[in-house]
């Protein structure tokens, strides 16, 4: 015969049952719950690194440029100007020039080329300004300039060849040597003497202009001539067309600015009689 204690073991069997699996999923509630606040913890640090390492640092370099296109003068809203530009706007040293860049003998090419001449620091006791006239051969005193040597120029001929001297003198150490400048009317006469077709009609000579030069025949030829060929145009000095068809003469060097003038090599020639001023 049953008794009470049997009839109520099996309830209580199953109630202890049901008790450990609430419990059991109870557990799992539990430890599943610690790991999501695990990982939200450790995102929001991982998050909150990224805030400090990279993003704050980024948008703080960024933000304070935040329509720097706007702010660079001279930029279009649609364009984006260059790192130099937006860091240092328009500042004098990035601005564009078409101006040509200093040329070391632009100042003596001026010199050579120009109507109105001045004083070269290089022939302090010529003045160009003050003019020339005369006849071929028969130039007035004021109108030519000693260079050295006892050898005379016109005067704006003279500071022109001053120039160039100066600069073969840096090259060579020495002055150019001249064997022949202005020759008087008289003197053209001897030379149409001594050297025959060689030398031209008295009277008519571009050394009688005081605007022509004999180089001594050691600088007629080699490196001093090479140099002279490659410099000489600058202030206004070359040996001529003629002088290496014509007539083989590598020594004879003329003044081009007057001599086109002058319109010497032209149908209006100045001859022996003709009596020239110049408009300075």
């Amino acid at each position: 015969m049953s008794t009470d204690a049997d009839a109520l073991a099996p309830a209580q069997a199953h109630r202890s049952r049901k008790h450990r699996r609430q419990q059991k999923t109870q557990e799992i509630q539990i430890r599943s719950t610690h790991r999501r606040r695990k990982v939200l913890t450790r995102s929001g640090v991982l998050a909150g690194f990224a805030l400090a390492m990279v993003v704050y640092p980024i948008m703080g370099t960024i933000a304070p440029y935040a329509g720097a296109v706007e702010q660079v003068t001279g930029t279009a809203s649609a364009e984006a100007p260059s790192t130099a530009r937006a860091l240092l706007g328009d500042g004098p040293q990035l601005l564009e020039s078409e101006l040509p860049l200093p040329d070391p003998d632009s100042a003596s090419a001026v010199l050579a080329a120009a109507q109105t001449f001045t004083v070269s620091a290089n022939l302090p006791d010529c003045d160009p300004s003050l003019g020339w006239e005369g006849r071929n051969g028969r130039l007035t005193k004021d109108s030519l300039c000693s260079i050295g040597g006892g050898e005379q120029l016109r005067n704006d001929a003279a500071v022109a060849f001053a120039e160039l001297n100066a600069r073969f003198k840096e090259e060579f150490g020495r002055d150019i040597c001249l064997s022949d400048t202005y020759r008087t009317l008289s003197g053209q006469y001897a030379t149409k003497a001594s050297q025959g077709w060689l030398a031209a009609t008295p009277g008519k000579s571009v050394h009688g202009w005081g605007l022509a030069i004999d180089l001594c025949r050691t600088d007629a030829r080699g490196a001093a001539k090479a140099w002279l060929e490659e410099n000489g145009r600058t202030w206004g000095w070359v040996n001529p067309g003629w002088a290496k068809s014509s007539k083989w003469e590598p020594w004879h060097w003329e003044y081009l600015p007057g001599t086109d003038a002058m319109g010497i090599y032209e149908s209006g020639y100045w001859g022996a009689g003709d009596v020239y001023r110049s408009s300075n």
